[in-house]
């Protein structure tokens, strides 16, 4: 996970999850090939099909075989919150001890720390608090970014003050 000034960003994986369950819930009933999931989500298709394997393991998301196989949605949109779908790929961890292993810090973080934490604090809250169907029916135009003929579909969250 990287912290910058202006956001805090996901793992790769744990992104592309969410893009990938953001699509399969536009789609709710559709069955999509992995091939399209890809091309919809600008997620590599060596990637696509992992991440839906995690998915598929953690029945948010579900493989059909045959001629009308593909991918489809697995569990209710309205009850899976974005952190739900992060953790099943890469969880969010707080910092619960100083990392560098300094003796003098090992009661308490430092104020670096503890600002990290708070950040990571805040990015849990944020996930937690909306669900899949949810970010589908924000009203804030398209789920993904892409559909607005940018070149990268990117889902960012911003850390609350």
């Amino acid at each position: 996970m990287v912290l910058t000034k202006e956001r805090l960003m996901l793992s790769r994986t744990a992104e592309y999850a969410l893009r990938i369950m953001i699509l399969l819930t536009e789609r709710e009933g559709t069955s999509l090939t992995a091939e399209q999931i890809a091309k919809a989500t600008l997620v590599p298709a060596g990637y696509t099909v992992k991440v839906l394997q995690q998915l598929g393991r953690a029945k948010l998301s579900k493989g059909q075989r045959g001629r009308k196989g593909g991918f489809v949605l697995a569990c209710n949109p309205s009850k899976v919150d974005l952190l739900q779908v992060v953790t099943v790929i890469d969880p969010l961890k707080r910092i619960t001890e100083f990392p560098l292993g300094r003796t003098e810090h090992q009661h308490s973080l430092c104020a670096l720390y503890k600002q990290i934490d708070a950040a990571i604090e805040s990015l849990q809250k944020s996930l937690s608090s909306m669900s899949l169907k949810e970010v589908v029916k924000s009203g804030e135009g398209e789920s993904l970014c892409q559909e607005h003929g940018h070149g990268n579909a990117t889902l960012s969250v911003k850390a609350a003050n």
